[in-house]
């Protein structure tokens, strides 16, 4: 099977916090990420909006993402352009 991807992948298994609004946030495990996007792995991932917030301790901003595919408990995403 071909890569498709443009940009290479790599491995994270760490915690994250997808927010969903002002109320609301999900936890999730950032498997892989890339300069790119994401795949995230959460129980709830049929309850994330197709534009969401994603945080985490160790990256240096939240970031805005946009779901590209989803599965009953995975979602991978883009990050959205920066203004």
């Amino acid at each position: 099977m071909q890569e498709r991807r443009a940009a290479a992948r790599e491995r994270l298994d760490e915690n994250g916090l997808i927010t969903v609004d002002e109320h609301t946030s999900i936890p999730c495990l950032i498997y892989d990420m890339s300069e790119r996007g994401v795949r995230l792995v959460s129980l709830e991932a049929g309850t994330v909006p197709e534009t969401f917030l994603l945080a985490a301790g160790w990256l240096p901003e939240v970031r805005v993402c946009e779901i590209v595919w989803r599965t009953h408990e995975e979602i991978g995403a883009r990050f959205a352009a920066n203004p």
